[in-house]
């Protein structure tokens, strides 16, 4: 119990600085995302007020280009003079208009000021269309005596003092602004820098704990997998060992059927040949009863060495193993009407009798299922002595699924595995080309 709760009270104080630091990273976006639209906001301030600016020297220019091109139209008389006069003037006009409008919306004091520059300027332009309609006239010095009076000097000034005023106040208000953005700017860094900062000692305390968390883990997994190895090994030799008592009880048991049960039906056929050399059978009916009787007592002596070689083989304790696998391979086939190609040596490998018991039986569940789910029709059986005995069944059948040995109810595949492993061999399947398997048991000689 003190465990699960010292894991719960671990793993919540691992997961607490990741939270703090998810929920840092989130108000910091927030906060962030508010500052940049503050920014924002204060940049385009700083665009409408150069914008503002630009429009005033515009304004200012428009202006003197049309008092320009009056003068020098009324003092050399050319009219080329002319060709940008009312384009300036108009030009002139929707600047204030436009600065009207802009002004009512943010300034609105300034609007008076602006409203005064444009009935300065239609003044003006009424002084200067009067000189430029004089000349048209003929009435040269009556223009030149208009032109050099004061009263479009006086329009003139006036206009330039206010928008004179106007621009000094917008770069105040500009100035202003951008102490602001400045200011807004400098106070994002702050803000990043800080949360950048919280940011890396939370996940640093996360990294720390996620580390203490990840080793405890480690050790408990090396535990485990310690304790799985032993228990794994502990199943593999019991299981071995099952394997070995059970190949030694099939060998008690067949010694058991063929002294006990082989003698009982080898005296009662020799009891019967005898009796029927003294008894005469009175009828046809007790002459066919007699050969049944024969008959089964002759299955039962087959049926008792079939038993026998299913449990232990006799080839392979008398004769070895090479000569109990040719008898299982031509058996096998034979019953089954299948072609059988043996590639074997002469000489017996030397084997210990675990090993060669292991072979014969993995050898055995191989042709049982080439014939049960191979639907072959040729068999080969190739025996090779090196370092290794290596033992091959291939057939020319359709072929084994893959993952074959990884799925369910292929408990004769993983027997055949697991015989390999007990007494140390390997077992290789791979497909035939065209079609077909091939299986290769090796063990150490």
């Amino acid at each position: 119990m003190g465990d699960i709760l010292r894991e719960a009270f671990d793993r919540r104080y691992v997961l607490l600085p990741l939270l703090l630091a998810i929920a840092l990273v989130i108000a910091g976006f927030f906060v962030a995302e508010a500052r940049r639209d503050y920014t924002r906001d204060l940049s385009e301030v700083i665009s409408d007020r150069e914008e503002s600016l630009r429009t005033i020297a515009e304004l200012t220019y428009a202006t003197m280009d049309a008092e320009s091109a009056q003068r020098g139209y009324v003092i050399t008389g050319n009219r080329e003079y002319l060709d940008g006069y009312e384009p300036r003037q108009q030009t002139a006009l929707e600047l204030v208009d436009r600065l009207i409008q802009h002004y009512k919306a943010k300034e609105s004091d300034e609007v008076a000021v602006l409203e005064r520059v444009r009935a300065t300027l239609l003044s003006k332009f009424g002084e200067q269309d009067d000189a430029i309609r004089q000349m048209e006239e003929g009435k040269a010095r009556s223009a030149v005596a208009t032109v050099k009076t004061d009263v479009g000097l006086y329009f003139m000034r006036d206009i330039r003092e206010q928008l004179e005023g106007l621009r000094g106040r917008e770069l105040e208000r500009l100035y202003a602004t951008l102490v602001q953005w400045k200011d807004g700017i400098r106070l994002n860094t702050y803000i990043n820098l800080a949360t950048t900062a919280f940011t890396i000692v939370l996940l640093a305390l996360v990294g720390w704990l996620a580390t203490r968390e990840i080793r405890r883990r480690d050790a408990t997994s090396t535990e485990l997998e310690g304790l799985v190895n032993q228990r794994t090994a502990e199943l593999r030799e019991l299981s071995t060992h099952m394997l070995r008592i059970g190949e030694i009880e099939k060998a008690a048991l067949a010694r058991e059927l063929h002294d006990e049960l082989g003698g009982l039906l080898v005296a009662m056929r020799m009891d019967l040949a005898q009796l029927r050399r003294r008894i005469t059978l009175p009828d046809a009916d007790a002459e066919t009863r007699w050969k049944r009787i024969d008959s089964a007592i002759t299955a039962g002596v087959e049926l008792k060495r079939r038993v026998i070689e299913d449990l232990r083989p006799t080839l392979l304790d008398n004769m070895g193993l090479i000569t109990a696998l040719r008898w299982q391979a031509e058996q096998s086939c034979s019953q089954a009407g299948l072609r059988l190609k043996l590639d074997v040596p002469e000489q017996e490998p030397a084997l210990g009798n675990d090993t060669a018991i292991a072979i014969f039986r993995c050898v055995q569940e191989l042709l049982f299922n080439v014939l049960k789910h191979a639907k072959a029709t040729q068999v080969t059986l190739a025996l090779r002595a090196a370092e290794r005995l290596t033992v091959v069944v291939e057939d020319d059948g359709i072929g084994m699924p893959d993952r074959a040995v990884q799925s369910n109810g292929t408990h004769g595949l993983k027997q055949i595995h697991f015989r390999m492993q007990a007494v140390g061999g390997e077992v290789r399947t791979e497909a035939v080309v065209p079609h077909g398997t091939r299986t290769m048991l090796a063990v150490p000689l």
